[in-house]
């Protein structure tokens, strides 16, 4: 390609040369894949540590009025007369616990470790770069994840459930903000991350095999640092010039492809002037920062309106994925369902939002997913009961995965990386309340059923 001697040559006219999709853009992509696959895994597997478990009543109604005894033969009890029950026998042991609050509970924490990692995640990558950051990541879910296979008791896992997400939940954020083909790629990744536990929980019946299985490959992840290649736009942004430009020849080498030196020594002098910019704007700015944030009602508005989307959008859609293992028939191919039911959602939302615009489609996918919902509370159980359910999950996946987007389009450029970390971590407050919904199931069926002793 050749450019023009007196237009400016910029980054983008160099990526142009060394090719968008070229062999050393897609061998970076692939090895970020493996990461964004185990986030999936780690996104979804606290579903299937502390899954329900299959029971009965410890005994039945004695016959007469016996007295009870240390004898306990059949013909003693009447199995068709129900009365309280206050003791369990468990026919499973792939949990870590039996009681429904403690169950609910580990998703709840799991979770509520976003509140940590979110603004953790964004330093790390803003001070120390992006590959840091993925390792980094990486290296602590499984590092945790294996700690808590050999959990002691109750108090020991619950801790490390929330260690893990609280320094390892940047992987969730691991992903491309620019090409669509990208994109879904790494969407389609996650989900499959999600099957795969799933799987792999089916097949072991057994909390701690899975959390094992898991979790080492996450380790060798450590040898990224020097095998991954480090963001060139990253480089800049810190000054680091020559690094950055080593990085855009190693690609040049790598593709076979030849660009003019000049170019480099344009770009390099771009990169300065954007950077001395950038800072005398910063020292200018920079005592009043938060006083123009947030002394502005119109980005008070606009915060308020994406936090509570955001609440909203995380609570149905986590609650549905939770719920959906608590579904009639076989609780692994439910969940499994319920994940690729998201892959449709994604190509929905990249085909809808350039042609109907963000507003619209969040708008009537968030109504969608109400009137879909609020119906299938009413359908029998069945095929039209699963569809309402199935459809409910792809709405509220289009409206929630469309928030990414609109929300980062709708804040200042100075300010944005600020805000969307508020707006994330308000939002992770319907993440962390999801999980406890299956209790409301649990406290219904008390209030309504007898149970046998």
């Amino acid at each position: 390609m050749e450019v023009e001697k007196d237009k400016e040559v910029s980054v983008d006219d160099i990526l142009q040369i060394l090719g968008p999709f070229g062999k050393f853009n897609m061998l970076n992509h692939i090895m970020i894949l493996f990461p964004v696959l185990l986030a999936g895994m780690y996104s979804s597997v606290y579903n299937f540590e502390a899954m329900d478990l299959k029971y009965r009543c410890r005994r039945f109604a004695p016959f007469y009025n016996n007295t009870l005894n240390d004898t306990c033969s059949p013909n003693y009890y009447d199995t068709s007369t129900e009365v309280p029950c206050d003791s369990y026998i468990y026919f499973e042991e792939h949990s870590i616990v039996k009681e429904d609050w403690k169950r609910s509970l580990v998703g709840t924490v799991h979770n509520a470790g976003f509140f940590i990692s979110i603004p953790l995640s964004g330093l790390l990558s803003d001070r120390c770069g992006r590959r840091l950051a993925v390792v980094f990541a990486s290296v602590a879910c499984g590092v945790f994840g294996v700690l808590r296979a050999f959990s002691l008791n109750y108090p020991m896992f619950i801790v490390l459930e929330f260690l893990e997400p609280a320094l390892g939940g940047a992987m969730e954020l691991v992903g491309p903000k620019g090409r669509v083909f990208i994109s879904l790629l790494f969407n389609t990744m996650f989900i499959l991350g999600g099957v795969s536990v799933t799987t792999l929980s089916w097949w072991l019946q057994s909390w701690r095999y899975l959390l094992l299985v898991i979790y080492i490959p996450a380790l060798p992840v450590f040898f990224y640092l020097w095998s991954l290649t480090e963001s060139f736009r990253w480089l800049f942004s810190k000054g680091q010039f020559e690094e950055g430009i080593n990085v855009l020849k190693k690609c040049e080498k790598f593709n076979k492809v030849t660009v003019p030196k000049d170019h480099y020594d344009q770009v390099e002098k771009q990169a300065m002037k954007k950077r001395d910019a950038m800072n005398y704007e910063i020292s200018v700015t920079n005592q009043s920062a938060l006083k123009q944030i947030f002394s502005s009602a119109l980005i008070w508005k606009r915060l308020f309106i994406c936090s509570f989307l955001w609440s909203s959008s995380t609570l149905v859609y986590y609650g549905l994925s939770i719920n959906a293992i608590e579904l009639s028939g076989n609780r692994y191919l439910n969940y499994i369902v319920v994940l690729l039911i998201e892959a449709p959602a994604n190509v929905c939302k990249y085909i809808c939002l350039d042609r109907f615009g963000r507003k619209k489609v969040i708008a009537s996918a968030f109504v969608l997913t109400g009137i879909v919902l609020i119906t299938y509370g009413f359908v029998p159980s069945g095929n039209w009961s699963e569809a309402f359910y199935l459809s409910g999950k792809f709405f509220i996946t289009l409206a929630y995965n469309s928030l990414y987007i609109f929300a980062a389009e709708v804040f200042p450029t100075n300010y944005r990386t600020t805000l969307l970390a508020m707006c994330s971590t308000i939002g992770r407050i319907g993440s962390v309340l999801a999980p406890q919904t299956p209790l409301l199931v649990f406290i219904t069926l008390q209030n309504r059923l007898f149970f046998y002793i």
